[in-house]
């Protein structure tokens, strides 16, 4: 039961207004265990806008090893007007990870998408 070392990075492309963050920077798991990291994402703009998160594992020898259970990045997002979320990844590091890679990156860029179908909402039930 080693320990690693996951690194969180995250990252917005230009066309999308968005603030992006890792809500944790970084943490050591046990390899086999099922782990949880935060990310947050808001739109500060006056409208509703949706994005989608490709991830890049680094070193990529360790993306053999690393599984995500549940992401953000499965997914199209769609923040309302001024909306700011909360998104969890849960991910384990598969126990075989070869003894030479200690620490691991995750990263996320959000990218807009442009074919998203957008329904403005005000709060109330329709």
């Amino acid at each position: 039961a080693r320990p690693a070392r996951i690194r969180f990075d995250a990252t917005t492309f230009s066309s999308l207004p968005w603030e992006f963050e890792a809500i944790d920077k970084s943490m050591t798991v046990t390899l086999g265990e099922m782990s949880e990291a935060l990310y947050r994402a808001t739109n500060p703009t006056g409208e509703a806008t949706a994005g989608h998160a490709i991830f890049n594992v680094t070193p990529p020898e360790a993306s053999l090893y690393f599984v995500k259970t549940e992401c953000f990045c499965f997914t199209q997002q769609l923040l309302q007007a001024n909306e700011s979320r909360e998104m969890p990844v849960y991910y384990f590091v598969q126990p075989d990870l070869p003894e030479h890679i200690k620490e691991i990156t995750l990263s996320y860029t959000f990218f807009a998408d442009e074919n998203a179908k957008l329904a403005q909402t005000d709060g109330t039930q329709q």
